[in-house]
């Protein structure tokens, strides 16, 4: 693979399975609740503990990038997905199944740093903010795969068989990463990707940090949706196939939000305009979900229009360190990003639980999602000190 189109077409693909397999237990929750018995808690954990590994370990996995090929970091990681799931499916309680969790998270991890790295290797300086929006947009794709294919394969077949597609899907995506992909290998010095170096400078910590504040209470409010809007829909009275369709459609807008956002800010300018646009639409639509107004329009509209700022958003990071800090920079990056969306949705879990109604998780979800445009434009307020200092 020459062009870094092609490249970016093989992380897409490869990254389509971490959202696969991330969603399906959210997809197949009505069997695990059934059928094992399992509480909104326990399944929110279940959510989550796809996510926590990367509070420990995603600092140092950045530092895996001095010594190992980031090709090999991503291979590792997709085949840490598919043995998650192999466990998962053979389980049958809430310990086992966490177990599986657990190691698919830290398959996660590992690929979810270094993607971002890799795509951000091949488009700096060009089009970033574009190739990052396409290669965002691949996780809502899997997740909207896995809301539209698990639910009639589990009724079909079983919920352990919609596990399994998971696990065949990260393997492929393992071996295509491990034969196809290569590093950028540009000839002028200004653009050649340095040797790696193990710091930040004071700035960038600040900037790496806020950049991912930002990116992980947009992703956090993501996850809350993720987790409870079919739920939202069905309480407004929406059955479960139709909710789950509404929800999965939802999540097929967002790949046509986020592409589209992240191109009106490359070629038009209008980043900021798309921020306070999305965040509103988004705030409101989380919040109006649950009352039962219109909860379809609230559904599509959070796709379609809330989560167009993701491509924009997550550009920042390649703006808050210098290429030859890059792998540990996106591992403090990351870190901020596991430490506060991993808990989201067992708090989510948690709130329904107490209150025995869905708008408290989706009023947090909002506040979570509202968060995110703060910290995005404390990190234009910062990057604007520094060039003026």
């Amino acid at each position: 693979m020459k062009s870094r189109w092609s490249i970016l077409f093989l992380l897409f693909i490869s990254r389509l399975g971490m959202g696969f397999q991330f969603q399906s237990i959210s997809s197949v929750s009505d069997h695990l609740s059934n059928e094992l018995g399992l509480s909104q808690t326990e399944i929110g954990a279940l959510i989550g503990l796809f996510i926590f590994p990367g509070i420990i370990l995603a600092f140092p996995s950045g530092w895996l990038g001095r010594w190992v090929e980031d090709k090999i970091i991503v291979t590792a990681g997709l085949i840490f997905l598919f043995v998650g799931g192999i466990i998962v499916l053979l389980s049958n309680d809430f310990v086992f199944m966490g177990i599986g969790r657990t190691i698919s998270g830290l398959g996660f991890v590992l690929a979810t740093v270094y993607f971002t790295k890799m795509a951000i290797d091949w488009f700096e300086g060009g089009e970033l903010s574009t190739a990052l929006g396409i290669l965002i947009v691949s996780f809502p794709g899997g997740v909207a795969l896995s809301q539209l294919a698990h639910p009639p394969i589990s009724l079909t077949f079983s919920w352990q068989w919609a596990i399994f597609t998971t696990s065949i899907f990260c393997l492929v995506a393992a071996f295509a990463i491990a034969t196809l992909y290569h590093t950028t290998k540009e000839k002028t010095s200004e653009n050649s990707i340095k040797s790696q170096e193990s710091h930040l400078t004071k700035q960038e910590w600040l900037g790496t940090s806020v950049a991912a504040w930002s990116w992980s209470f947009y992703n956090a409010g993501y996850l809350i949706f993720l987790s409870f809007s079919v739920r939202a829909l069905e309480e407004a009275g929406l059955s479960n196939s139709e909710a789950a369709n509404t929800s999965g459609l939802a999540s097929l807008l967002v790949m046509i939000a986020i592409f589209s956002g992240a191109i009106l800010s490359d070629r038009f300018k209008v980043s900021r305009a798309v921020i306070f646009l999305s965040s509103a639409v988004g705030t409101i639509s989380l919040l109006s979900l649950p009352l039962g107004y219109f909860p379809v329009v609230s559904c599509l509209l959070f796709g379609l229009i809330g989560m167009a700022s993701g491509g924009i958003i997550i550009s920042l990071s390649g703006q808050s360190m210098a290429p030859q800090r890059r792998a540990y920079g996106m591992g403090v990056y990351q870190t901020w990003f596991f430490l506060i969306s991993a808990p989201a949705p067992l708090v989510g879990g948690w709130l329904f639980d107490i209150t025995g109604t869905v708008s408290a998780p989706m009023t947090f979800g909002a506040f979570l999602f509202f968060m995110s445009t703060i910290f995005y434009f404390t990190f234009l307020k910062i990057k604007s000190n520094t060039l003026h200092a």
